[in-house]
């Protein structure tokens, strides 16, 4: 299978160990190539946020015909029962930054639909069902959960708490529904795998440099665990 795994910063990405030479540099970004068993494996250093996320995407899926996108990497918490350290993988993904505004407050809307009013139907990004149980295969203590992606960083606890009571999410972070409106558009399966580097409160950016490398290398040991039984 041809696997696309995408990391926003070099802390994600550099326990995949990609080779010194790029396979080609597309978008202002270095693709790698490499082998995990049977599957052929394109790495990318996507950049920050959703935009970034969506172009790599694009990338992997149109220039390198990959399958399959996983993207590895660390996250804020908003469940007050999770810690720093716990891995959350998306079972639903929201856009939270994306709606309509109505009396002061934001409505959200499903990634790609029509912005207005009160939505009907609204469903997240779903996690593909086949991929789940690989997944239980691999990790059989994998915590699954309603992750939000937005454009901002979480260093407040108001709005964690705001945040947590109207999605009842684990996490948060700023490519992964992106990566999966992608995936959605092009036919794609993805997955989304996160280990929590802070707890999006007011102590966040000091908690996520110090927890930084060992958030991002469980979320790798996982990935690489899933790899396996793929």
């Amino acid at each position: 299978m041809r696997i696309g795994i995408l990391c926003a910063i070099p802390e994600e990405l550099r326990h995949f160990s990609p080779s010194s030479l790029p396979a080609a540099r597309l978008g202002g970004r270095d693709y790698f190539q490499g082998k995990h068993g049977s599957h052929e494996l394109t790495l990318v250093e996507s950049g920050i946020g959703k935009v970034n996320s969506a172009v790599a995407s694009t990338v992997l899926i149109q220039h390198f015909s990959c399958e399959l996108l996983i993207f590895s990497g660390v996250a804020g918490g908003l469940d007050p029962s999770l810690q720093i350290g716990d891995l959350v993988i998306a079972e639903e993904l929201w856009q939270h930054d994306y709606g309509t505004i109505i009396d002061q407050e934001l409505i959200a809307h499903r990634a790609g639909t029509l912005p207005m009013g009160i939505p009907k139907e609204n469903p997240p990004f779903r996690l593909d069902e086949e991929l789940k149980a690989k997944i239980q295969q691999a990790y059989p203590d994998a915590r699954f959960g309603r992750v939000l992606s937005g454009d901002t960083f979480l260093n407040c606890k108001e709005t964690r708490q705001q945040l947590f009571e109207k999605f009842q999410a684990q996490a948060i972070e700023m490519e992964g529904a992106a990566i999966a409106q992608v995936a959605e558009q092009f036919g794609v399966r993805c997955m989304i795998v996160r280990s929590l580097s802070d707890l999006s409160g007011e102590e966040s950016m000091e908690d996520f440099p110090t927890f930084l490398k060992e958030a991002a290398a469980r979320s790798y040991r996982v990935v690489n665990a899933i790899l396996g039984v793929l």
